[in-house]
């Protein structure tokens, strides 16, 4: 299952929240307890008020080590790879 398919399903224009995103991330096998910290940490703010799977996609292109970060910038790089790799999955099917 892809990560669009585990948070948005077939609804592209649905909005998700906390609790759907918190799901979704524990689904991916791929995504270590530190990966799944910092993407909290990085959606936080837009999920409160809900994402689109648009504006997912588009927050996920942005991810950019900063030096608050958890991780470093090879493993935000890793991550970024690991949440596209999914993406691309999905597209190809």
């Amino acid at each position: 299952m892809g990560i669009i398919e585990a948070i948005f399903g077939l609804d592209e224009s649905r909005k998700i929240y906390h609790k759907e995103f918190e799901t979704a991330i524990k689904s991916l096998p791929h995504i270590d307890d530190r990966e799944r910290e910092y993407l909290r940490g990085v959606f936080s703010g837009v999920l409160k008020d809900g994402i689109t799977q648009k504006e997912l996609i588009g927050k996920i292109r942005q991810l950019e080590h900063s030096p608050a970060d958890i991780l470093d910038m090879h493993e935000v790089e890793s991550v970024k790879r690991k949440l596209f790799g999914e993406l691309e999955d999905k597209d190809n099917r």
